[in-house]
């Protein structure tokens, strides 16, 4: 085994072990750096750090360093990639309902039999949540236009921004700070989940950026944990089209048992039926059907059987702590100190707590916050295998990388760099610098003598003229 810092450009590993700890190593684990998930190292920067690695099939960035406490397996194949992890995938979580149901059909979200409305004037608050660079701030104009206000949250110096939806009054839209998970280990996540749990909204738009989609669901999975109504919002779909890929909606919709709807924000597609929907599911208070990840039947049991012990343990304290119990298992399970003061546990139970957990690692051969990651990354692979067709890589993705095996290659970087630099400096400077100098000096001049001239007229003091045109 040897570390990823010292692959190959082109080569693959099995990730055998990651380093780290506290909030370093939870970060690793949240962007899908597991054990026994497969890694390709891309390429290196023009200096030799950072470095590009394709993992869970979106491209991660780390540092040498970084890289370094993460422990490989390299591929001695090609071929023997194919053979990890040949996991079945969900079938059973399929089910014949009405496929991407319209609002008031039955399908797996509409259930009319447990539809409770809220009473008639509630508002309609939604948190709007997702990672970075996936598009929520173009969304958030798009939901909110000029209807909107910044300030910070209570306690701290996150930007908040609140709006009400176009078209609709009664709402109003929080967009939450953009994270990759509801660990509490920033400032960001701690604000995020505390406005969940805390601020209740009635619903949850959750945008995810379809280009990237494995990476963006552990965020949706986390969230759909906490039992509040949610609707999925697959961004730049337009993109994934164009780029001859596709994701099967109704699909994606029956195995996760919430409304998943396509739109492009910045093209203002599809964000019309995602109002629709997210207005639906708030008001009737439809919570995502499917909230367990763990499969009791594959080599996930052990966290299956782990997690569902420990909700029968705490189920009375969650109650009490008005803490999702699944949600409150799964941060139990991870290490997660906020959560385990909420619940005020006793002595004897936090003994068995423990023992669960190691019983579990025991059982999975992986510490808790790896299980925890890998169950969620399983769950993720199986069902984009189900749903996705991937995209091809664009023409314009494919011309930028041509373009940047010379702006970024190993001996042609800092050359160009260099040369970059000198045609600044020279446009700057003799092309372009010394004509504007000259026509600003004499617009200067002019302005001056006329300036002199007119507080002459005007029989201003000597001292003062000399002020205006010998200085300012």
């Amino acid at each position: 085994m040897i570390t990823l810092d010292k692959l190959e450009i082109g080569q693959s590993a099995v990730i055998k072990s990651v380093g780290g700890e506290g909030q370093r190593r939870q970060h690793f684990l949240d962007m899908g750096v597991i054990p026994d998930a497969v890694v390709k190292l891309v390429k290196y920067a023009p200096l030799g750090d950072p470095m590009e690695v394709l993992i869970h099939g979106y491209s991660l960035t780390l540092r040498k360093n970084d890289a370094k406490l993460i422990g490989v397996q390299p591929c001695a194949d090609e071929k023997d990639i194919d053979k990890l992890d040949p996991n079945k995938l969900y079938d059973t979580a399929l089910h014949d309902h009405n496929a991407h149901p319209g609002l008031g059909e039955e399908g797996i979200y509409h259930d009319k039999t447990h539809e409770t409305p809220l009473p008639k004037g509630t508002k309609l608050t939604f948190a709007l949540a997702g990672q970075q660079n996936c598009g929520k701030t173009t969304l958030f104009n798009q939901l909110t236009g000029a209807n909107q206000h910044v300030g910070n949250f209570p306690g701290v110096t996150v930007d908040r921004k609140d709006g009400v939806i176009k078209g609709h009054p009664e709402t109003s839209v929080t967009d939450l700070p953009g994270i990759y998970s509801l660990s509490p280990y920033t400032s960001e996540e701690i604000v995020s989940r505390e406005f969940i749990l805390k601020e209740k909204p009635k619903g949850i738009i959750n945008i995810v950026d379809a280009n990237n989609i494995e990476r963006n669901l552990y965020l949706t999975m986390q969230l759909m944990e906490l039992g509040t109504p949610m609707v999925l919002a697959l961004n730049m779909m337009d993109e994934v089209r164009n780029n001859g890929g596709s994701i099967l909606v109704n699909e994606m919709e029956q195995i996760l048992g919430l409304p998943v709807v396509p739109i492009s924000a910045a093209k203002n597609e599809g964000v019309s039926e995602l109002v629709d929907h997210a207005i639906h599911v708030a008001k009737y208070q439809e919570a995502p059907v499917r909230q367990d990840f763990c499969d009791k039947d594959d080599h996930g049991g052990a966290v299956h059987r782990c997690l569902h012990s420990i909700m029968h343990l705490i189920e009375d304290h969650a109650l009490r702590a008005d803490i999702p119990v699944r949600f409150a298992a799964s941060k139990l399970v991870e290490g997660d100190n906020i959560v385990l003061e909420a619940l005020q546990l006793s002595q004897n139970e936090k003994e068995t707590l423990e023992h669960l957990i190691v019983q579990m690692e025991e059982e999975r051969g992986l510490d808790r916050a790896a299980a925890m990651a890998e169950m969620r990354f399983a769950f993720i692979k199986k069902l984009c295998e189900k749903t996705v067709v991937k995209p091809k890589e664009s023409k314009e993705y494919q011309r930028s990388r041509r373009i940047d095996k010379y702006l970024t290659g190993k001996w042609t970087a800092i050359p160009i760099f260099i040369l970059v630099m000198v045609g600044i400096i020279y446009l700057s400077i003799d092309l372009l610098g010394a004509p504007l100098q000259d026509w600003l000096d004499q617009g200067i001049s002019w302005l001056a003598v006329q300036c002199g001239n007119a507080l002459a007229n005007w029989d201003v003091s000597p001292a003062v003229q000399s002020l205006v045109v010998d200085g300012i």
